[in-house]
């Protein structure tokens, strides 16, 4: 989900010269030869969009987007692809159980039988009494905006949406006064990159709701279902929850990423900040304060006086910081930053008690001792390839990363291994 102003790949182009071949010179003219890399778009159109949904056999973990706990299933997005269920009555045993084909989703959030997530431009609610045979129960179709891909250029909407790209390697010859050959390519994009989506957790299970890692997008509060995309925050009545409606958009700063329920709070993680806004009415959310840092990706978790916020750079990111926040909210309306703990290149994060988990990307699982917020000291790293979100459940904690689903007993104090599920197993 991110900005919406949408211009058709059909007519406007960006190139980037991968590399010179040639060039050539004479006294009345001039000629040069690019390489490029061509991105055709692969369109899925509405009416296939639509009717997509629908339960298929058990797979193994090929890549992991969001993690989402409902007892006693894990619930792990496949970007784009679908979700995965898996069964951890055991968790030194999970099983993955089936998948649900849902083209375009990212988030994930459930309220008793009825689980919603993303699917491109459209919200979707998918009843999963029986898990091995889901059935979709609800869309609200173009909630989301359009996708933004690789230097601000999006989809030609009246094509569907955009599920993949045909990558050629194109070679032009130009005029040296010429920067571009924008009429050599029609219904595509070049760029030197690929381009991308942008992507809390709570303290105790909520009775009928499920808990979301620290990256999530979705949240659900009382009878309301709140989804961010780039630059607000959209709001669903869920009180009838096979059938969510619509009743409420707030705008919020640009690039919010991240939304974490607390008492009767959101905290609301962006690229520039914390947000904090007051949600005594859960259908109108009110803004309270926001604690500003300088341009960073910034998952927050709360618990007491105190939030918790990661920072770190990257080309999405922007920024040069990467490290932990500690932030004193005991006054909502004046959050102090108290306490930075620097890190190598944090993603998502957990509380529980005095046991505070952080996912310092390659550098490991970092096991922190909160038990004073502002001298917080790294007590364990765990290695688990790139490390991405935390759920951590009274002593049980749950680790996604791009190595696959891990999961750890620290009833103890020690991190201690129970089970891991690899991408390809």
């Amino acid at each position: 989900m991110t900005t919406n102003i949408p211009r058709s790949l059909q007519a406007l182009c960006v190139l980037a010269i991968t590399s010179l071949l040639f060039s050539s010179c004479l006294k009345d003219s001039c000629t040069k030869i690019y390489t490029y890399k061509l991105y055709k778009p692969i369109y899925m159109g509405y009416d296939e969009l639509r009717s997509a949904v629908k339960s298929l056999p058990a797979s193994e973990l090929n890549s992991v987007g969001k993690i989402y706990y409902k007892a006693p299933y894990l619930f792990v997005s496949e970007i784009d692809k679908g979700i995965h269920i898996i069964d951890n009555s055991d968790p030194s045993n999970p099983q993955i159980k089936a998948f649900i084909n849902v083209p375009g989703c990212l988030d994930i959030a459930i309220r008793d039988n009825i689980l919603y997530t993303d699917s491109y431009i459209d919200l979707v609610a998918i009843d999963i009494t029986d898990p091995l045979n889901v059935k979709e129960t609800s869309r609200n179709q173009n909630v989301f905006p359009d996708r933004v891909f690789a230097n601000g250029w999006t989809a030609d909407p009246i094509q569907g949406v955009v599920t993949g790209w045909n990558i050629m390697d194109t070679t032009v010859e130009q005029n040296c006064g010429s920067m571009y050959a924008v009429s050599a390519f029609e219904d595509a994009f070049v760029s030197s990159f690929s381009g991308g989506t942008s992507s809390g957790n709570s303290a105790a299970v909520t009775p009928g709701i499920g808990v979301a890692g620290s990256l999530a997008r979705f949240a659900i509060y009382n009878e309301f279902l709140y989804c961010l995309d780039n630059a607000s925050m959209k709001l669903f009545d869920i009180s009838n929850a096979a059938a969510p409606d619509m009743s409420n958009s707030v705008q919020m700063p640009w690039n919010i990423e991240t939304i974490f329920p607390y008492d009767h709070y959101l905290f609301i993680g962006s690229t520039t900040g914390v947000s904090i806004y007051d949600n005594a009415n859960p259908s109108n959310p009110v803004f309270v304060s926001e604690l500003s840092h300088v341009s960073s990706c910034d998952p927050v978790v709360v618990q007491g006086n105190y939030a918790y916020a990661t920072l770190r750079n990257g080309t999405t990111c922007q920024g040069f910081t990467n490290e932990l926040e500690v932030i004193d909210i005991s006054n909502l309306k004046s959050p102090v930053l108290k306490a930075i703990v620097p890190l190598t290149h944090p993603f998502g994060l957990g509380i529980d008690g005095a046991h505070l988990f952080v996912c310092d990307d390659n550098a490991g699982l970092r096991r922190m001792d909160a038990q004073n917020p502002l001298t917080i000291e790294i007590k364990q790293t765990v290695s688990a390839g790139e490390t991405r979100d935390v759920i951590p459940l009274g002593g049980l904690l749950l680790l996604l990363s791009t190595n696959g689903l891990y999961q750890f007993d620290y009833s103890s104090g020690e991190l201690i291994q129970l089970s891991h599920l690899s991408i390809g197993n």
